[in-house]
C-alpha cells in the first residue's frame, strides 16, 4: 500500500466511525421520540364525537367543538414532551363541554420544540372563534411561552400546566393574562417553577393544586420521575378545568 493510500485510509476510517455513531444517535432519538407516553383508554374514549361534542382530526390536530352554543373562545393546546397528543382529549372535551373550541396540536416527533409556531395554523382552523387562548403542559407550556413572547397580540391569554417560560422568553411586560397551575406532588423542579415567575406578568395567577402530580394533567399513565398523586385523575381534571375557566370566561 502506498503512502497516499495509507493516509487516505487513516483519515476515512475515523470519519466513517463518526458518521455511523451520528446516524445511530439520530435514529435512536427518532425511535425514542416516536414512542410517546399514552394515550390511556379514557383518552381514546374522549376522542369520540358524542354528547354534543364533535371531534375532528384535522391538519392542525384534534379539533373539539360544541354542537350547541359556543362561548366565542378557542383554546390551542400544546402537548407535553414525548406525550401522545391524544392523551389530552379528556381535558379538551371537558373544556368543549363548557362551550369552547379546543385544538390539541399534533407536534413533530411528539416534541413541541419542533412545532413552536403551529398555534398560528390552529388559530386559522375555526372562523367562529373570536378570541384565542394558548395553553400547554410541561414542554408544551414552555414552547407556548416562546410563541406568546413572539406573538403577544395573537392570543387573549396563556395557561401553563406544570410549566414555566424558558429564560429566553420574558413575558413580564407582555400584558398577556396568564395563569399557572402545578400539582404539589409534581416530580419536577419546584425551585425552577418558582424562580421563573419573574418572567411572567406581575398579575399572573398561580395555583398549587394540593395532591396533584405532573402526569394527571393528561391521560397517559405514569411518568418516570413523577410524584405519586394524592388525588384522583378525575379530581385533577375537574380542578384544572375550573382554573382554566377563570382565564377563558
Amino acid at each position: 500500500m502506498s503512502r497516499i493510500e495509507t493516509a487516505h485510509h487513516w483519515w476515512t476510517t475515523p470519519l466513517r466511525v463518526i458518521a455511523a455513531v451520528v446516524i445511530l444517535a439520530v435514529l435512536g432519538f427518532i425511535v425514542w421520540a416516536e414512542t410517546p407516553l399514552g394515550p390511556a383508554p379514557e383518552a381514546l374514549e374522549a376522542l369520540r364525537s358524542y354528547g354534543g361534542i364533535v371531534v375532528t382530526d384535522t391538519d392542525s390536530g384534534l379539533h373539539f367543538a360544541p354542537e350547541g352554543d359556543r362561548s366565542g373562545a378557542g383554546i390551542v393546546f400544546y402537548p407535553g414532551g414525548r406525550v401522545d397528543y391524544r392523551s389530552y382529549a379528556p381535558l379538551a372535551r371537558a373544556l368543549a363541554e363548557d362551550g369552547h373550541v379546543v385544538v390539541i396540536v399534533r407536534m413533530p416527533l411528539n416534541l413541541a420544540v419542533f412545532g413552536i409556531n403551529r398555534a398560528s395554523e390552529a388559530m386559522s382552523s375555526d372562523d367562529d372563534v373570536d378570541r384565542w387562548f394558548l395553553a400547554g403542559h410541561s414542554l408544551g407550556g414552555a414552547m407556548a411561552c416562546v410563541f406568546a413572547a413572539d406573538n403577544p397580540q395573537a392570543i387573549a391569554g396563556l395557561c401553563l400546566l406544570a410549566s414555566y417560560p424558558p429564560d429566553s422568553s420574558d413575558l413580564s411586560d407582555s400584558g398577556i393574562p396568564v395563569i399557572s397551575i402545578r400539582g404539589t406532588e409534581d416530580g419536577g423542579d419546584l425551585e425552577k417553577w418558582q424562580s421563573a415567575a419573574r418572567l411572567l406578568p406581575a398579575d399572573t395567577v398561580f395555583l398549587e393544586l394540593q395532591g396533584g402530580n405532573h402526569a394527571q394533567f393528561g391521560a397517559y399513565g405514569e411518568q418516570p420521575g413523577d410524584g405519586v398523586a394524592a388525588m384522583s385523575a378525575v379530581q385533577q381534571l375537574e380542578a384544572t378545568v375550573a382554573f382554566v375557566e377563570t382565564l377563558v370566561r
